[in-house]
């Protein structure tokens, strides 16, 4: 555990886990808004076509895009509402960003606006109604937020 000591007029310093976890947001940022940007057009694609193949057939003669459509609903795979939940997780990185430099400068507001950010963000396929490929999404995404909230949340006492 580090213990920081201040003077008048000089900030606390840093704790070197607060910095390695606020280096890892920026990064999971990143590649969170740019994917989600990504498969924002991607599932938008998808969803004005209805096609997932281009009406590719097998050697048998079966419609293998027919089938896998029908796998895609089955599962719940709606392409236009996942290119809305795409764009809404997306820029949910926003907000989120901005907690991670409020927490990189030692404000405990950044933790809160961090957390519900960061929990909602996993939350938004199972709100758009994305069955179980948006319950396999969220699983996953809220697994990762819960850590990072509580490696946050451990470190609060360092923020003011």
């Amino acid at each position: 555990m580090e213990q920081t000591t201040t003077t008048a007029g000089t900030p606390a310093k840093r704790p070197t886990f607060i910095t390695v976890l606020c280096i890892l947001s920026f990064v999971g940022i990143a590649i969170s808004l740019v994917g989600g940007i990504g498969n924002y057009f991607t599932y938008s694609a998808l969803a004005s076509t209805g096609d997932m193949f281009g009406g590719l057939k097998t050697d048998a003669g079966q419609d293998l895009n027919n089938a896998m459509n029908a796998m895609a609903g089955a599962l719940g795979m709606d392409y236009g509402k996942m290119a809305t939940a795409a764009l809404v997780q997306a820029l949910l990185n926003l907000p989120i960003l901005l907690g991670v430099l409020m927490m990189w400068k030692q404000k405990k507001t950044g933790f809160w606006v961090y957390a519900l950010c960061e929990i909602l963000q996993p939350i938004v396929p199972i709100a758009m109604g994305l069955g179980l490929v948006g319950g396999i999404m969220a699983t996953v995404g809220l697994i990762f937020a819960i850590v990072f909230v509580i490696l946050y949340g451990v470190n609060l006492k360092h923020m003011s």
